[in-house]
């Protein structure tokens, strides 16, 4: 199971675990971020497409469970898996509460790497059931078919309208900055201001309700 067109974060103080974790991941990621502390980690899930998280709770400046909170107040679905040199029942209750997909203990086995694999294959196809994505009972985004259907009306998408709306879905509930969109959207073209605001233009011309929302020096949020 690889996920060639996804980037993981794994965020581990320990050098030698660290490294050993990259290099068996970066054979099944499109790229391997890393982070040895918790404002560390949060500043780079911030400023990069970070598809699935690999975080320890034993790690400085900020510890684990405080990082993944801080994660979640940016983006509510990535799949994060915990790891813990720690098996007791309140360590794994406070990590339950922070939504994340799974927790392995220290030292990793063979069989720990299946595990995240399959959790996080699990998550997000639970999550984009058939290429769907459901935001709530009425608005739907429709990956395969780029369609976004919203109170029982079908609007097609351009490619990159639907990476858009892709995009600022997955991080709903905070804005995302113009670096991000350029990377994910342009796939790191260079994106004009005009280009960009003329994305924003047809796509409210073609929904009826003002779905995305500019933040002014920093990018942009969908209101959902």
């Amino acid at each position: 199971m690889v996920f060639l067109k996804q980037n993981i974060l794994i965020i581990e103080d320990e050098l030698e675990t660290l490294e050993l974790m990259v290099e068996i991941f970066e054979s099944k990621f499109s790229k391997v971020f890393t982070a040895v502390d918790g404002y560390d980690a949060i500043e780079v899930f911030k400023n990069n497409k970070i598809d699935v998280v690999l975080c320890d709770v034993n790690i400085p400046k900020l510890n684990g469970l405080e990082t993944i909170i801080k994660i979640r107040e940016v983006d509510y679905s990535v799949p994060i898996i915990i790891i813990t040199a720690y098996s007791d029942t309140e360590t794994l209750l406070k990590a339950s509460n922070c939504n994340v997909q799974g927790y392995i203990l220290k030292p990793m086995k063979f069989e720990d790497i299946q595990y995240i694999l399959k959790k996080v294959y699990q998550h997000q196809n639970n999550e984009y059931h058939n290429g769907r994505i459901s935001i709530n009972s009425s608005i739907i985004l429709d990956t395969v078919n780029s369609e976004f259907m919203f109170e029982g009306n079908s609007v097609k998408l351009t490619l990159k309208e639907l990476e858009f709306l892709k995009l600022l879905i997955k991080k709903r509930g905070s804005a995302v900055h113009y670096s991000i969109i350029e990377r994910v959207v342009w796939n790191d073209n260079v994106m004009s201001s005009t280009s960009l605001r003329t994305l924003v233009k047809n796509i409210r011309k073609k929904i009826s309700y003002d779905i995305v929302e500019n933040v002014p020096k920093v990018g942009y949020k969908v209101n959902i």
